[in-house]
């Protein structure tokens, strides 16, 4: 007598059959695809609301993107995938979200910092080496530094100034003229951090007397060809326009009138100071003050960035007078 085989499921014999798992690779697309939509989405709503400029994006967004990256990874992986995944986003916000270099450059440590802090912890708990009291303390401190310059409440003051000083060649009864004069952006190369790709300041026109006004074009971004989007400054030309309040025989104060550069996006400008006096018979000490406010958060992180933008761009300015005017 025969016995009839149990009816086969087409699998073989060592193969068991069961629900389905995604492997660690589809898990890592998965993490890498929810990143970038959530990422986009948080972008646009912050900005919309007009918290661009607040630690809302430049914490919450990476504190965000760490959690999904590190939650999706290999358990041992976490952290290394979670800094990779956010190199290549940053990357890609600048074809997709019409970020420049420059924007890029200066957010990517801060990105870098939280995504790595939150993606460590979260490995931490994994593996059983954190306490409860650290697992509370971490997220509730990242709460608490997102929330900076969300509300006027939660702003710290932005006020700052910062000063470069030279001694050029030529006499201090000649500063004045050579101030009055258009400054010599073209000829003067722009080094270091204002090298990275802020704006280019063209030309300006106008006087030096109390009561005129002095106004500094700058050029627009480069148009992007392809489906990408376009740079946020976008490609037109815009201004800084300044008007001299008081001068004296050794100082000229300015204030502004508008600003539609981009850096007013960063910072407002309050008041630029600048005085000189003679060294010797052939040569003067020129000092720049540049009083701003600043406009990003988190203060602990963009303070000292845009104190030393602003240094070197009270540097760059003395450099880009035009001492020669008075020779042709």
């Amino acid at each position: 007598m025969t016995t009839t085989p149990p009816p086969s499921d087409g699998l073989p014999d060592d193969v068991e059959s069961g629900p389905y798992r995604p492997t660690g690779r589809q898990w890592l697309v998965v993490g890498f695809l929810l990143a970038f939509g959530v990422g986009f989405l948080l972008y646009h709503w912050l900005k919309d609301d007009g918290l661009n400029q607040s630690a809302a994006l430049y914490v919450g967004i990476p504190v965000v993107l760490a959690i999904i990256l590190a939650l999706t990874a290999p358990p041992k992986r976490a952290t290394g995938v979670a800094m990779k995944v956010t190199t290549i986003l940053l990357l890609l916000s600048i074809p997709v979200l019409g970020e420049g270099a420059c924007c890029v450059l200066l957010a990517a440590p801060i990105f870098y910092f939280f995504v790595y802090v939150v993606a460590w912890a979260i490995d931490n708990g994994r593996r059983g080496r954190g306490t409860p009291g650290f697992a509370f303390a971490v997220p509730a401190v990242l709460a608490l530094m997102a929330l900076e310059g969300t509300t006027p409440a939660l702003a710290f003051d932005g006020a700052a100034v910062s000063t470069a000083t030279r001694v050029v060649d030529l006499p201090a009864d000649q500063v004045a003229s050579a101030l009055a004069r258009p400054m010599r952006f073209h000829d003067v190369a722009r080094t270091g951090i204002l090298a990275i790709g802020f704006p280019t300041p063209l030309d300006d026109d106008g006087g030096l007397d109390p009561g005129a006004v002095r106004a500094i074009a700058f050029d627009g971004a480069h148009h992007r060809g392809g489906p990408t989007a376009q740079h946020h400054w976008g490609t037109g030309h815009s201004a800084l326009v300044l008007k001299v309040i008081r001068r004296t025989g050794d100082s000229v104060v300015f204030v502004p009138v508008s600003d539609s550069s981009p850096i007013s996006s960063w910072l407002r400008w309050d008041r630029i100071e600048v005085d000189w006096h003679p060294v010797d018979a052939a040569r003067s000490q020129i000092s720049w003050r540049l009083h701003y406010t600043r406009l990003l958060s988190p203060s602990w992180y963009f303070g000292p960035i845009e104190r030393v933008v602003t240094a070197r761009t009270a540097d760059y300015l003395i450099r880009a007078i035009d001492l020669r005017g008075a020779d042709g």
